[in-house]
């Protein structure tokens, strides 16, 4: 709750320097380490958004990001079947890799609802 409750203040903020009234869509991308659950996440916006002026009735997508690494001993990059254990495709090692993407947790764009809405 408390995560979806900073990201509508952070909405807000940016919602009041753009002049947006209402928003239609909010787009959040979600890595696969960020240790944030989707669902939950989702839970919260549909408990949290009813009733005020500017998120009542905005949709929430959540982009979820996949973990990607880089072989901290040959450079490769990949995709792990698993973010605990993740041996290189290429040589094998299982420690000492670099992530790419999949921390990551922000806000990727807004949609302002119609005025006439």
């Amino acid at each position: 709750m408390s995560i979806v409750q900073n990201i509508l203040d952070i909405l807000r903020d940016e919602m009041t320097n753009r002049d947006i009234g209402r928003l239609k869509r909010v787009v959040i991308k979600n890595g696969q380490l960020a240790g944030v659950v989707t669902e939950a996440m989702q839970f919260a916006w549909e408990a949290l958004t009813p009733g005020t002026s500017e998120f009542d009735g905005a949709k929430l997508e959540i982009v979820e990001i996949p973990l990607k690494v880089s072989c901290g001993k040959c450079g490769t990059e990949f995709t792990p079947d698993h973010n605990r254990y993740m041996p290189c495709p290429s040589c094998e090692e299982v420690l000492g890799h670099n992530v790419l993407e999949g921390k990551e947790l922000y806000i990727d764009s807004i949609e302002p609802a119609d005025p006439e809405e």
